[in-house]
């Protein structure tokens, strides 16, 4: 009877000592096992990743820069600077990137007082640079930046530890086509935002907040339009602006959908591929049947 006995612990020894020592992936892992295959880019750009906060310092900007890093490294589509220096703004510097990441950087306002630099951003992007606004990135804006980036903060009614309906309003477009195989509505656990100053006649909307879910429907929103898109691109003179509003908790960036579709507004950006950025209207569609998972 012992043997049997001595066998049955040492299995349960082993799986427990499995269980401790196991390593969990970190964060480069998850976002290397969530990205996209994409095809080759015509060449490697270089981007800078401004994630620099003069306000709410959200915890999920390391995991974005982490993000940021693997996936240049993985498909080969951009090498990234990482830097809080506000002299990369100056109009010498500003020029040696085909593109800039606003990494959650809430009040940018704040940081870029300097007119000089302020318009050195604007005519960057109004000359053909591109610009990929994450969540905080549209938290604080002066009058120009605002209408580049579409839209101001207003408050987020759907909170981040929520799970609420997403509406894919664009189903066909290239950026969003294959976000859960083009679904119309999706689950995910984020913080949502509301805006001011929003103008969807100049953005082509790809996602918004889908209000007829019931869950969406237990937080209200200020706008009188009940309109609140989420993520959008847009022409800004010559340049391109691809905005998200999601980007609160970190899993948003090593999650599998999101990532194919800011992949896809990354490749737009950086002008490896062309989009519709024609404004549509608000479409109306039947109340979302989706439940929390």
């Amino acid at each position: 009877m012992k043997i049997p006995l001595i066998a049955a612990f040492l299995s349960l020894f082993s799986f427990c000592l499995y269980a401790v020592t196991k390593k969990k992936p970190d964060v480069d892992e998850l976002v290397a096992n969530a990205l996209p295959k994409i095809q080759k880019p015509s060449k490697k750009y270089k981007i800078l990743c401004f994630s620099k906060t003069y306000g709410f310092y959200h915890t999920s900007i390391p995991t974005g820069e982490a993000m940021l890093r693997v996936m240049g490294e993985k498909t080969g589509l951009f090498e990234v600077t990482f830097s809080h220096d506000l002299s990369n703004f100056l109009p010498e510097n500003i020029t040696k990137f085909d593109a800039i990441c606003f990494n959650n950087n809430t009040h940018i306002h704040r940081g870029l007082k300097d007119p000089a630099l302020r318009k050195s951003l604007i005519d960057y992007v109004k000359n053909g640079g591109g610009i990929f606004a994450i969540h905080a990135a549209t938290d604080g804006g002066w009058d120009e930046y605002t209408e580049m980036i579409g839209g101001n903060f207003d408050g987020h009614p759907w909170g981040a530890r929520g799970t609420w309906s997403i509406y894919n309003e664009d189903p066909t477009h290239p950026i969003v086509k294959n976000v859960h195989n083009g679904q119309q509505s999706f689950m995910l656990r984020d913080e949502l935002y509301q805006y001011k100053d929003l103008n969807r006649s100049k953005s082509r909307v790809l996602l918004a907040v889908d209000n007829t879910h019931p869950t969406n429907q237990e937080k209200k929103g200020k706008r009188s339009d009940n309109d609140y898109p989420l993520t959008w691109v847009k022409d800004f003179g010559k340049g391109r602006v691809f905005v998200s509003a999601l980007g609160h908790n970190k899993e948003i960036f090593y999650n599998p959908e999101i990532l194919q579709m800011w992949t896809e507004g990354f490749r737009w950006i950086l002008r490896e591929i062309d989009v519709p950025t024609k404004s549509l209207p608000k479409p109306t569609h039947k109340p979302s049947q989706l439940t929390p998972k």
